[in-house]
Order: C-alpha cells, then structure tokens, then sequence
C-alpha cells in the first residue's frame, strides 16, 4: 500500500558566520538535512529544506577580533563561502540567505508580538561587567566551567553536554580576550525572558507524544531538564552585536541569537517556499499549514531546539510545532573535537575539492555520528572508500565488460533480493527511523554482494546495480545520475558501458 504524501519543512540550524565548514559541520545537520529531503523527495513526499547565516553570534565578534577583521565583513564573506562550500557538497538547499532589514523587522515583530500578551517577563539579571573590554560577559564574550560537567566551556550553552549556564552559574568566569586576572564588577539590568517553567506541563505531554521521533540522547536530555525546574530563558541581552530590541525600557539590548533564530528560521522558510515551491500559500511554518517541521542539529544545540524554541512556540500559539528533532553527536579529527579556533580541522571544502562530493557524502554517511561521537582521518576516509565503494564498482565493471551491450536475463530470486534492499532502504529514509548509517551501509552490502556474485550471475549484477543508483540518490546524487545515464544509453534490456563510472580515482 503506497503511504499518502506528506509535506515536510526541514531545517539545518543556521552555522556561525566565522569561518567556512569545516568536515565536522558537514557531517551533521547539512547533509543529514539533504539526505533526508532528498530520500522524501524521491518518495513522493513535498519538502522545504531551509537554513541561512547565524550572522549575530558573539562568536562572530570574538573571532573577527582575533583576525583584525570587521566583523560585518567577516560575516558576509563567510556567509558566502558557506554557501558556496553548500553548493560544491551537493547540499541541494531551498534557501541559504543571510539577515537583511525583512529578517530582522520579521525577528522584531515577533518579540514585540510576544511581549505586547505578556508571554515575556522582565527579570533582574546580574551580569559580571568588565572594564577593560566594555562588556557584559555572555555567551562567547565569557569562559568558565560547565556546572553540569564541569568541562571549559564560554557562556550560555556547555557544548559537551548540552545543558544551559548563565552568568551566575558558570563556574571561574573570565573575560574573553582580557586575561585570567581581569577584574570584573557585577552590574545588573532588566531583561526580557521567557519562563520556560510556566510551560512543564506542555514540554511533558509535547515528548510523551512525540517519543518515537527523537533519538534517545535528546530524550534524556529532556529527562534531565524536566527533573528540576526550567530556566528563564533570556530574550534579551545588554551588548550592541545583534538585532536591537527596540522596546521600551531595553534601551542598549538585543535580541539573544538563539532566541531570534526561531522566527529566523520562520523567515528562511519562507525564502525556500518562494523558491521551491511558489504555489504554495504563505505561512509554512503556521501550526495549520500540513507541513510536518523537522529540524536537524548537533547534539549541543539541543536545549535551544528542545526547548527555547518549543517554548517560544507555545508562548505564541499559531506555529506548527516540531514533528522530529534529529540530532547528531561530534565528529572528531584524529581523536579531538573538530575546532576552528585551534586550526584543528579539516575544511569541507577542501576535502570535497580533493575527492569529490560522492566519495565524501558516502563516508560521512556510512560513518555518520548518528548516536555516538565519531572520528575522521584522511586515511579511514581513503580506506572506507576505497573497499566499500570503488572496489565493488570497480569488480562490477569488469565482471560486466564482456557482457556490455548484450542482454542478460536475472534469475527468478533477483526482484524478492532486491525487493528486501528496497524496504530497508525506505525504513532508513523514513523520518521514524531514518538513519543515513543504515542506507549507505545497506547500500555498500548490496554491492559487495553484486560483485561476488556478478562472474555467475550477470543479470542480478546489471537489475542490482540500477536498484542501488535509484535508492542510493539521496547519499551520492551525482554517481547515481552517472549510473542511471549509462542504463539510458543501452538499447533496453542489455548491459550498459561501466567503465570509467568514478571521476575521482582513489
């Protein structure tokens, strides 16, 4: 029975504007999204695939600092090299935009919105103040000590283990850039929050619902949270990098970024709806409009998505509320964190430059840190690569050569084979179970058994290979369209020309 269509609106969270991606960003939320739009597309399904420029980080701040750069112009040359970097990965995006005066009007009407009902509440927020750089210590302007895990962290969000920190219980904070011994001196201001408390019994019936679409280390973050009281989660902020608020009484305050990013990533739906799909009405991301949100993210932006933003959807009340959210844990290179800050990276771009979007895509998937960290080296990359996807092409390509352009007949067992790959293909694409693990190791199974037995069964190889390049499109779109072009080539029924079927040798 063929399922009924589904519309589905998915987002990457945005990435910070102070550098390109590097593999560890690729990795995650950017081609887990493509992978998944591309698989519900290839299903029948609608979808919207959104991101854009996380433009108003501090982190934009701090790192346009430590380059002597501007840090408007750093975030317009990055926004540009991310979405380039995008494009080279076969990452088919809707929309990639950067703030411009509709985003940040549309992030001001939404606050002011929420603040005109009373859904935000003002509290008295204490923040150490330090002389020597002028500023509030916050999010990345603040280092100090998890006071869940105890791990370094900077300000708001610990990125080992997802839980929330503010200025008073951060452990040892420190001014950025201003040395250990700086003295700071406590200051306190009025700023807008959202109570997330008010909302436990929503947050407690919204992930009893939805239990069968998040994966188990978000649930136990939920578990984690719901297990002591919520936080007042900032809207607001004393600094001048971000959108300013523009309400009376929170004069020299912006938006906190990871508050803007709900209705900025409202916005950039709407980009990809224009693009994508100008038929469809306005308002995507309406509770009313019959798109199922899915939103893909790394692990460490978990409280935002889980929380923050479900918060701020309850506050408000006309918007659809997530279907799933898919996170992945970290990528690791050589053993540690992937870091822009300590050059310890390998740039996306250049990776993909050297080797090609498929074979890149297929490692990142087969090895994919869907529920546990991973770790990349150049050298498993080529290995992987090498022995689950050239070689077997490679043997099919030889075993078939005698056979090229003449037909061959599969045996009586060839469709049920390759009906199973078929099911288990669509259980890894579909959003209660997809994993891009699954598919590609599926994928890679299917042709180590297609080159074992193409010598003795040249039409099981020849039905088997066309199967693969039509499931497989979502992992390696630009190799399943080369397959599949030489199957239109050959008269119907006979063996097409393999060779030469990689551009990129290993």
């Amino acid at each position: 029975m063929t399922p009924a269509p589904r519309r589905f609106l998915v987002t990457a969270t945005p990435p910070t504007t102070n550098g390109d991606l590097h593999v560890g960003h690729l990795s995650g939320p950017y081609l887990g999204a493509d992978v998944f739009s591309r698989a519900q597309r290839m299903l029948g399904h609608t979808v919207l695939y959104a991101s854009g420029g996380d433009d108003h980080q501090t982190y934009v701040v701090t790192t346009a600092e430590r380059l002597g750069l501007d840090p408007v112009e750093l975030a317009a040359r990055c926004n540009r090299e991310i979405a380039g970097t995008l494009e080279l990965a076969g990452i088919d995006i809707d929309a990639f935009t950067s703030p411009d005066d509709a985003y940040r009007a549309e992030v001001r009407e939404f606050f002011t919105g929420l603040h005109r009902t009373g859904r935000l509440k003002t509290r008295t927020w204490t923040f150490p103040y330090c002389g020597r750089t002028g500023r509030y210590l916050l999010e990345a302007f603040a280092t100090g000590y998890c006071p869940e895990c105890l791990v370094g962290t900077c300000g708001a969000i610990c990125e080992n283990c997802g839980h929330p920190n503010d200025v008073d219980s951060l452990l040892f904070p420190t001014s950025t850039g201003a040395g250990p011994v700086t003295a700071t001196q406590p200051r306190e201001t009025e700023i807008l929050v959202l109570p997330l408390e008010e909302y436990r019994e929503q947050f407690t019936e919204f992930y009893r619902a939805r239990r069968a679409t998040m994966r188990p280390h978000v649930l136990r973050f939920v578990d984690e949270m719901l297990s002591r009281p919520l936080p007042d989660f900032p809207v607001s902020y004393p600094a001048d990098w971000g959108i300013p608020v523009g309400i009376d009484g929170f004069d020299g305050q912006v938006f906190n970024v990871w508050a803007e990013m709900l209705p900025g990533l409202r916005h950039m739906a709407e980009a990809a709806r224009a693009r994508r799909s100008p038929a469809t009405p306005p308002g995507v991301w309406a509770a009313d409009s019959g798109f199922e949100l899915v939103q893909f993210l790394g692990y460490d932006n978990t409280f935002y998505f889980a929380f923050a933003h479900l918060g701020l959807t309850f506050a408000h009340g006309g918007l659809t509320e997530p279907a799933a959210i898919v996170t992945n844990e970290f990528y690791h290179l050589d053993g540690a964190k992937f870091s822009t800050s300590r050059r310890h990276l390998v740039w996306a771009r250049d990776l993909v430059g050297k080797y090609g979007a498929d074979n890149v895509r297929f490692h990142l998937a087969l090895g994919n840190p869907e529920h546990q960290p991973a770790n990349f080296t150049e050298a498993d990359f080529l290995d992987t690569v090498r022995t689950r996807l050239h070689q077997p092409l490679h043997s099919l390509a030889a075993a078939l050569a005698p056979h090229t352009g003449r037909p061959v007949t599969a045996g009586p067992r060839t469709e049920a084979l390759l009906d199973r790959y078929r099911d288990r293909m669509r259980r890894a694409y579909t959003l209660e179970t997809f994993s891009m693990r699954q598919a590609a190791e599926t994928t890679a199974n299917l042709l180590a058994l297609l080159a074992a037995r193409a010598p003795d069964d040249p039409g099981l190889a020849v039905t088997g290979l066309r199967a693969a390049a039509e499931h497989a499109a979502p992992l390696v779109p630009g190799l399943a369209a080369a397959i599949e072009a030489r199957y239109t080539a050959a008269a119907p029924g006979t063996v097409p020309d393999l060779a030469d079927l990689l551009p990129v040798t290993l």
